[in-house]
């Protein structure tokens, strides 16, 4: 099991080896170890020996307390989430998230933090909804996100970012693309918070705007979870209760502005619901 020294040791190194542009393998070919090894002593299952944080002080430019010192339970959120930016398979998009970490760490987070005992995505959502206080239409996203203790952010990313939800320890933080139509970073939140209040995650999670290419999936994509992401967003921000008493009186179109979502994400609700055939339209 994982000593906390070595998880703080091991986050640090994750961290200034993203700050410094360099891969794992990059680290491996420097400390004469293979990538496995080096994937093991971030994860803090491998203490590194004192000739290797030598090392690593050159080539990360830190002197070795930097490796050592004891953290604040500050420093380990921050240490926590630019360690997360790891998955991310393209520098762009690790320089984007480090930004964003930058701009948003010194921001107050919300302090409560709503235990939710549903498990069931649309459980989940009903609950989240109920002990939130959101009883009306459209559901204020921002509002369910302070409820149950997270932190969301609105900046501009990479298009092939979506958003992305970093957790470190009881705080979690949600970024949302800013150049984004905004019934789309509604439910790029929404799909987020989904992810937190389903515990999807011990660290970072990345939703990207085309999930598979012809490379297949990026790092860490799980089908199943972003299933019951979209399938908790869905709930929370398009309510069935809600809609069964809405659809038989109101167009597509209507709906969609009603509950600030778009057309498509609102068709593809009613169709699940039973509440539309296919061949209707607006």
């Amino acid at each position: 099991m994982a000593s906390e020294i070595s998880q703080q040791i091991g986050a640090r190194v994750r961290a200034a080896r993203v700050e410094s542009g360099l891969s794992q393998a990059d680290v491996a070919v420097a400390l004469d170890l293979s990538q496995a090894a080096v994937s093991q002593l971030e994860a803090g299952r491998r203490s590194p020996r004192v000739d290797e944080l030598a090392v690593l002080s050159d080539l990360f430019a830190r002197d070795i307390d930097y490796f050592l010192t004891p953290m604040r339970a500050g420093d380990r959120i921050g240490l926590t989430f630019r360690a997360g930016t790891a998955e991310l398979p393209l520098p762009e998009l690790q320089r984007a998230v480090t930004r964003f970490i930058e701009e948003v760490e010194s921001q107050p987070f919300p302090e409560s933090v709503l235990r939710v005992r549903a498990s069931d995505p649309a459980s989940a959502a009903r609950e989240v909804r109920k002990r939130t206080g959101q009883t009306g239409i459209p559901v204020d996203v921002n509002g369910v996100a302070r409820g149950v203790g997270v932190g969301i952010f609105y900046s501009p990313l990479p298009d092939t970012l979506s958003a992305f939800l970093l957790r470190a320890e009881e705080r979690s933080v949600i970024g949302v693309n800013a150049n984004q139509a905004p019934v789309r970073r509604r439910f790029s939140a929404a799909h987020e918070i989904g992810h937190h209040v389903l515990g999807h995650a011990d660290g970072s999670v990345f939703d990207y705007a085309f999930p598979t290419t012809t490379e297949g999936e990026p790092p860490g994509y799980d089908p199943q979870n972003e299933r019951e992401a979209n399938q908790f967003a869905a709930e929370l921000l398009m309510p069935e209760e809600n809609l069964v008493e809405d659809a038989p009186s109101l167009s597509l179109a209507r709906l969609a502005r009603r509950y600030e979502v778009s057309p498509e994400a609102m068709s593809f609700r009613l169709l699940n619901l039973g509440l539309r055939e296919p061949a209707e339209r607006a």
